[in-house]
């Protein structure tokens, strides 16, 4: 059926006209928002760390109707938290127009994810569901010194819930989906939580998840929903205290199954549309298994803290790369990853001296094999297997030089090497790099080698300075200087190895280059006394040396070709306000501005694929940086009663027309997204129903859209140029969901 665009304003215009005052106003909220990121002995009021940090409890999360990490994606400025959408749950993030543009398991990040202090080495398996948070920080900048390599753009911090001392429970139950007509059907969900005590230090945590999700999408070539899923999560957390002594140990298990990639081939289907047909469905199939352990001792002047991590993930996958309901190019993967990591701290105040150091190290091992099919022709096999290993010391120090001025000054040195054996990705007998199959040595054919090996190292020193001015006790202001990296590394998904060869051959190495990031950052934090109001303002410029890119291009032999250089010195300026308003101890509004100039200053490489370094070249837009984005929120909660309310939720976001790909051959439209809520918390305590929203205006985009040489149709034009909608002659396009309604009961006890 149809649905309109004024019956999707009309959930949020709800809000307005509930928000409408109706009684006199009284003092505001006294909460504050702590923060983990700068690692102090204890968290740090939000408004007096100076950075640019968005943090999100699990109330502001539930309210939200956060479900993912890409549920956030428009919540803070400069901010885009994405998937990849070639393989679910794989991170696509971005912040300030530094970000990942690549399904490459090999490529690193720039925005790091750590769960729980654990770093996360891949972006496999980062954007799945959640349940269970505590909180959620979003760390806009290069965060080196304390969170170390791969953080160039910024650090994302979620931290899952503590067992605690008190028995609690809840239960979460929803359905959602699609209410236009040509979609498929929707998704169910069910979490639920229950804690207790066993003793009088000793507590435990136990949460669970079941999300089963029919295919939002309607596949035209055999008229079934498409993009099938079933989760299932578990997760078991202990914490013990004992005199200074605080131990915290979890271990959670995750499922993932259900259709692949559900694409768009823009040679066949208008780019307007949520219109796709696939003659192979695909599938994916993931687990993983993860636990940390944290220990916290109290020295009295400070605190002792030790977080280990380790976690396996594995993912089996088979997508339609063509895109079309013709068997033409499809491809599968598959991806073993395991990671251990240890990081011991000291964070201790003397006097006014603030000091954080310690120690850190990081192994992970990862195999990835691929075939590929290109009818007529014998079936492609190849991939990689990566060693990766990472050093690191750290400290950080904040001094006070007068009773408003303090300066702060951190360094990090990181020591990174990585082991790599690849296997380019050719027609071959069938092999597989997990199971050890796939040669490295030797000749394909004559005059092309089976693959290579290769071991590399990078070591650096990342440093920051700071200084910080608090006129009073609502100000504060910052002025900052950063260096960051971003890991050396190589790529297992080598299809085109002549062009690769000779391009090392005259690089001198096999391996791309480390990012280098300096970044200047100003900013501006005022509350009211009363807390009522709320200004932050940011501006920064990071300038970008030797810059990481994946290129792209299609390929008559390999389908497409897929190659990470460093392309470019990069000029990345911009600014950042957000602003909060309580009109009423029950009416708050909040608005938003980024603006983001990105530009290449010097080009290391045929980035336009015109054969050439140009104009062109200079010309593009950087991937992942709209210039633009602006929004507002609303929230009001109404009384009903003594034991009973309606809350209202609304948030809008604009977001500029921005690049997917280093050509802008892939791209996405200006968007204007809207999320809404209404929640009735019910005269039984704990009880709460809520009508929410995503993407109520139902726009198009695509997480990702690479040209292939497939699928040629009445979109098609011969020609691959910069924001086209009309590709050469096919596209692989991962679509993001449109509009979503759907309705959630929750019971807490």
């Amino acid at each position: 059926m149809k649905f309109p665009r004024f019956c999707a304003l009309s959930l949020a215009s709800t809000g307005l006209f509930a928000a409408v005052p109706t009684m006199a106003e009284e003092q505001a909220s006294d909460v504050s928002i702590l923060v983990t990121a700068t690692k102090k002995a204890v968290g740090e009021d939000l408004q007096g760390v100076p950075a640019a940090i968005n943090a999100y409890g699990a109330e502001e999360l539930a309210s939200r109707h956060v479900q993912d990490l890409q549920g956030l994606t428009h919540a803070a400025p400069g901010v885009s938290l994405d998937q990849i959408g070639t393989f679910r749950g794989v991170a696509n993030f971005a912040i300030r127009g530094l970000g990942v543009n690549s399904s490459i398991v090999s490529i690193d990040p720039a925005v790091g994810v750590f769960v729980d202090g654990v770093y996360q080495g891949v972006n496999s398996g980062a954007v799945f569901d959640l349940f269970d948070v505590g909180s959620i920080e979003l760390l806009r900048g290069p965060q080196g010194v304390l969170f170390g390599r791969n953080t160039t753009g910024g650090a994302v911090l979620v931290n899952t819930a503590d067992p605690e001392d008190a028995w609690s429970g809840s239960l979460r139950g929803s359905f959602d989906g699609p209410v236009d007509g040509g979609r498929g059907v929707g998704a169910m969900s069910i979490r639920g939580t229950i804690n207790a005590p066993l003793g009088e230090n000793t507590a435990f945590r136990l949460a669970a998840m079941h999300v089963s999700d029919g295919g939002y999408f309607r596949n035209l070539a055999n008229g079934g929903a498409l993009g099938k899923a079933e989760t299932y999560a578990l997760r078991g957390g202990l914490s013990h205290g004992t005199g200074a002594l605080r131990i915290v140990a979890k271990g959670e298990y995750f499922s993932n199954s259900g259709d692949g990639a559900v694409t768009q081939n823009h040679g066949l289907y208008s780019r307007e549309s949520f219109d796709l047909g696939l003659d192979n469905e695909g599938f994916i199939r993931a687990r993983s298994w993860s636990g940390t352990l944290r220990a916290d001792y109290d020295l009295g002047h400070g605190t002792l803290t030790n977080i280990a991590g380790w976690r396996r993930y594995m993912q089996r996958t088979n997508n339609d790369i063509d895109s079309t309901p013709s068997f033409l190019f499809h491809s599968g993967t598959g991806l073993n990853q395991q990671q251990w990591s240890d990081e011991l701290r000291y964070a201790g105040s003397f006097g006014g001296l603030d000091l954080t150091a310690g120690g850190y190290i990081f192994h992970q091992s990862l195999r990835y094999t691929e075939d590929r099919t290109i009818p007529p022709g014998a079936m492609q096999f190849g991939g990689g297997r990566l060693g990766h290993n990472v050093y690191g010391l750290f400290a950080s120090a904040d001094v006070p030089l007068t009773a408003t001025v303090k300066l702060g000054a951190g360094l990090r040195w990181s020591r990174d090497v990585k082991d790599a054996a690849l296997t380019f990705i050719r027609v071959r007998p069938a092999c597989s790099v997990i199971s050890g199959t796939c040669p490295v040595t030797g000749e394909r054919v004559a005059g092309e080698p089976n693959g290579l090996t290769d071991r590399r190292s990078w070591s650096n020193w990342a440093p920051k300075v700071s200084m910080n001015w608090t006129p009073d006790d609502q100000t504060l202001a910052y002025l900052s200087w950063s260096r960051a990296f971003r890991s050396g590394g190589y790529n297992v998904r080598i299809a085109t190895p002549a062009s690769f060869l000779a391009i090392a051959a005259a690089a001198g190495s096999p391996a791309f280059g480390l990012e280098k990031v300096d970044s200047f950052e100003a900013g501006l934090k005022w509350q009211s006394a009363n807390k009522r109001a709320t200004v932050n303002l940011a501006a920064y410029q990071s300038n970008v040396a030797n810059m990481q890119r994946e290129i792209i291009q299609a390929s008559a032999s390999a389908g497409t070709a897929q190659s990470i250089y460093n392309t470019a010195d990069t000029r990345i300026r911009g600014f950042e306000a957000e602003v909060r308003y309580a009109l009423t101890p029950r009416l708050s509004l909040g608005a938003q501005l980024a603006h983001i100039d990105a530009r290449y200053q010097w080009v290391l490489f045929d980035i336009s694929g015109n054969g050439s370094i140009g104009t062109e070249d200079y010309a593009l837009e950087v991937p992942r940086a709209p210039r633009w984005s602006w929004g507002f929120g609303l929230q009001h909660d109404l009384p009903l009663g003594a034991s009973s309310s309606l809350s209202t939720r609304l948030d809008f976001q604009h977001r500029s027309r921005l690049a997917l790909t280093d050509s802008n051959v892939g791209w996405n439209r200006a968007g204007d997204f809207l999320d809404g809520s209404l929640t009735w918390r019910a005269p039984l305590k704990g009880v709460t129903l809520s009508l929410y929203g995503r993407n109520l205006l139902d726009q198009v985009q695509f997480a990702f859209e690479t040209p292939v040489g497939f699928g040629a149709g009445p979109f098609s034009d011969g020609n691959n140029r910069a924001f086209d909608p009309s590709p050469a002659v096919g596209t692989f396009a991962p679509l993001s969901k449109g509009r979503v309604v759907g309705v959630e009961l929750g019971v807490a006890f």
